[in-house]
Parts: structure tokens; C-alpha cells; sequence
């Protein structure tokens, strides 16, 4: 799994704006602060949660894991929370036809701005 410097900053921004996550076996995280002593076997500073006890020892615990570590929520993880959001699937086949994301590879950050979008619109 590869994640673009797009898709980072937009994942910081969802955590701006109140995106909450409980930290769970099959997230990806980046970890903005480099607090994982072993390197990462994916691209630089991204880790995979596989071993979840391992994870939150060595951070420091759920907490301090929030804290410092990123979540970078996969396509399935952005499709779910934007059901949870109210945005319909139908609604998101249109916006990805109209960015042309299929064909830009872009589907993900997409997916993170409508996020984004739903987020907003809740607080205003």
C-alpha cells in the first residue's frame, strides 16, 4: 500500500476537522513523529497495524498512540465512514466519474475530501 504527500496532508486535515478513529488491527497509520524504532517495510514512516498489542506497547498506549500516530483510513475505511456520514454510494460514483478518479488513480484522495466535505458541513 502506497499513500501520496495528497493523501497524508489531506488525513492530517480530517483529524483538524474531528475525524475520530479507535485504532485497530488492519489500519495503516503514518507516524508523523518517528516513535517506531523499526523501520517501516512499506514506504517511509507508514505501518501497517497487524500486532496491535506490540503497537500500543511500544507507543505508550491507545491514548498516546491517538496522539502521535496518523490514520490513514483505506478505501474501504473511507467508503464506510462516508455511509456513516450520509453520504449515499450513489453520490460517490458521481463525484469519482466526475473527478475522472478512475482514470486519474485518484480515487482515495477523492474519497478523503468528500470526507472532508461531510465533516465541514456538520459543524456549519
Amino acid at each position: 500500500m502506497q499513500f501520496s504527500q495528497e493523501e497524508i496532508e489531506m488525513a492530517r486535515e480530517l483529524r483538524s476537522l474531528g475525524l475520530k478513529w479507535e485504532p485497530c488491527v488492519g489500519h495503516y497509520v503514518y507516524d508523523e513523529n518517528r516513535c517506531c524504532q523499526k523501520g517501516s517495510p512499506f514506504q517511509d514512516r507508514l505501518y501497517f497495524i497487524l500486532n496491535y498489542d506490540y503497537f500500543m506497547s511500544q507507543i505508550g498506549g491507545v491514548e498516546r498512540f491517538k496522539e502521535v500516530m496518523l490514520w490513514l483510513p483505506t478505501w474501504d475505511d473511507a467508503r464506510e465512514l462516508l455511509r456513516s456520514l450520509g453520504v449515499s454510494d450513489e453520490n460517490v460514483a458521481v463525484r469519482l466519474h466526475e473527478c475522472k478518479a478512475l482514470e486519474n488513480r485518484g480515487e482515495l484522495l477523492v474519497l478523503y475530501k468528500m470526507i472532508a466535505e461531510s465533516l465541514r458541513d456538520q459543524v456549519a
